[in-house]
């Protein structure tokens, strides 16, 4: 079982599918930071104004996670190709190829299906929140932690609230482990649906078009607790 999981997470890990996906995300974070981090830490006498009042630029605001913004709307919106990327097709593939039987005769078919799930979950959560965590870390280096309530998060109701207002970088700990699961999860969707399915594309958007299908039915229903299970409410802080 501890062999067949080593292979599965260098193949995982080494490949190039997992490289590109990480890029995708590092360009759109790095992206942001020059564009809104590096503004902010240049310009210290700047301020933005919210509610009538003059606030300095903090971390918690500027950071790609801070807000809802256009690169962290991409961000979201880009998450499902994202984490199914790296290796979430790779079942069907080795099935197509016929690597699948060399595994069966070298191995149980329950460590290999076993090692395919970690590797799959594992990709998929690195590739939801390394990204964020190194936008955040940037951000960290140049501008103060401090907390103006400016409506980033709407009442006390919110998830999590009185931990964002007392320990801001615990919440968002919890959030990336939270953003982690999820985002394993959801690669773990075109794990599934791979042993139906014999057409990789099919295979790597399917969760693409499940999560836009679920923001789209989740709007026209009146609940709140309902319209919360939509992915790019999931995935946003």
């Amino acid at each position: 079982m501890k062999h067949m999981l080593k292979i599965e997470m260098e193949r995982a890990l080494k490949g190039a599918a997992f490289k590109i996906a990480l890029i995708i995300g590092m360009i759109i974070v790095t992206v942001q930071f020059v564009k809104v981090g590096l503004h902010n830490a240049l310009n210290p006498l700047e301020f933005f104004e919210y509610g009538g009042l003059t606030l300095p630029y903090t971390v918690i605001y500027t950071w790609i996670g801070g807000s809802f913004n256009v690169y962290y709307t991409l961000y979201i919106r880009l998450l499902p190709i994202m984490v199914v990327l790296p290796y979430a097709a790779t079942y069907y593939t080795d099935r197509r190829t016929g690597i699948i039987r060399n595994y069966y005769c070298r191995t149980k078919k329950i460590n290999y299906l076993i090692a395919k799930f970690t590797a799959v979950f594992t990709t998929g959560g690195i590739v939801a929140v390394l990204p964020l965590l190194v936008n955040l870390l940037a951000t960290a280096m140049l501008l103060p932690s401090m907390i103006w309530n400016n409506g980033s998060l709407d009442s006390a109701n919110s998830m999590w609230s009185s931990i964002f207002f007392t320990h801001p970088y615990v919440y968002y700990l919890l959030y990336f482990i939270l953003q982690f699961i999820c985002g394993g999860l959801l690669a773990t969707v075109s794990l599934m649906v791979s042993l139906w399915v014999n057409n990789t594309f099919i295979v790597l958007l399917f969760p693409v078009v499940l999560c836009e299908f679920l923001n789209a039915a989740s709007s026209w229903i009146p609940y709140m607790k309902v319209r919360a299970i939509a992915p790019y409410r999931l995935f946003s802080m």
